[in-house]
């Protein structure tokens, strides 16, 4: 277990690294490590902590930004407010605060169907507007436009697994299946149900035909999936992704935010599988400079997405939600 001391100097690397970071967003920016700060304090029942936590978290709320993406802008702001108002770390009325960006996102994304370039880099805004009503904010166009992205989304992907098989297929093919992944990774946590029954069953032909190697992340999330939906179609596809996808699991070679990602999806397995439990992947047993040696490089250090932010969460926070 990661001790205290740990923590500790999380906290202060973290403090002392928010200031130079200009992105108030989620992922590399300052909500991410104003999140973190929360978490800590809970842990450690540290009011100052938790008010360093809340000064930073007050500055992605003030400062004027036209970036509405869930990365870098106002929908990993969005994101963050509602998080920490569900689990209780503040005590605030969503409307009252975010309610003028809020209007300001949904417009920029109401006509995000005549964006075909914006489409696949907004994705991960579905996080934000499918939580949206868990603090009752109610629009019409919240769901007009989870379904606009999911959409295009599908188009896309639906015409890379189509020409798939061509030996002049130009684009980079891990890239394609990361952003399946990522698709199936929002239908799962936005339960969405309109998903394209045409694209899962593109992928599951390519996949049985030996053109696509298994993934323990895309097994895990078209399980979920497809539980939720009650289809049983698939589960050869799901139980060769995620068999497969353990025994392809390499710990050395994975970064940080790998090892998390995949350690949260082990543990949430069925035992039927077999005793994996974390692969060999330790996290308490590495001094704190190898952890943040296995940080992506080229990537923020102390971001929420690859860095030490989510390693600080996921440390002291087992049943957090990381994204």
């Amino acid at each position: 277990m990661i001790n205290e001391i740990t923590i500790r100097k999380l906290v202060d690397c973290i403090l002392l690294n928010a200031c130079s970071v200009n992105s108030s967003g989620l992922y590399n920016g300052k909500a991410g490590m104003s999140l973190a700060l929360f978490e800590a304090a809970r842990f450690l029942h540290d009011e100052k902590i938790e008010d360093k936590a809340f000064d930073l978290f007050q500055e992605c709320l003030v400062r004027p930004t036209n970036d509405y993406s869930f990365e870098n802008g106002l929908s990993g702001v969005g994101y963050t407010l509602i998080y920490l108002i569900i689990n209780k770390f503040i005590d605030a009325d969503f409307e009252e605060v975010f309610k003028e960006h809020c209007e300001k996102i949904i417009y920029d994304f109401d006509s995000i169907d005549k964006h075909p370039d914006k489409l696949l880099i907004s994705l991960k805004a579905i996080y934000f507007l499918s939580v949206l009503k868990s603090v009752h904010y109610e629009d019409i166009r919240v769901n007009q436009i989870i379904e606009k992205i999911f959409q295009g989304t599908e188009l896309y992907l639906s015409l890379q697994f189509f020409d798939w098989k061509n030996m002049y297929y130009i684009n980079r093919k891990a890239d394609v299946l990361k952003t399946y992944e990522t698709y199936l990774k929002l239908i799962d946590f936005a339960e969405y149900a309109n998903f394209s029954d045409y694209l899962m069953n593109s992928y599951a032909e390519l996949y049985r035909s030996g053109r696509i190697a298994s993934s323990l992340s895309t097994g895990y999330y078209l399980c979920n999936i497809m539980k939720q939906n009650n289809v049983t179609q698939y589960r050869d596809v799901i139980n060769s992704n995620i068999s497969y996808g353990l025994k392809d699991i390499h710990p050395n070679l994975l970064s940080l935010e790998q090892k998390i990602n995949l350690t949260k999806i082990i543990e949430n397995i069925n035992t039927s599988y077999g005793d994996y439990r974390l692969m060999g992947i330790d996290f308490w047993g590495e001094n704190f400079e190898k952890i943040k040696s296995s940080v992506r490089p080229n990537h923020l250090h102390y971001g929420y997405q690859y860095g030490l932010v989510r390693y600080l969460i996921y440390s002291i926070n087992k049943r957090a939600i990381l994204l």
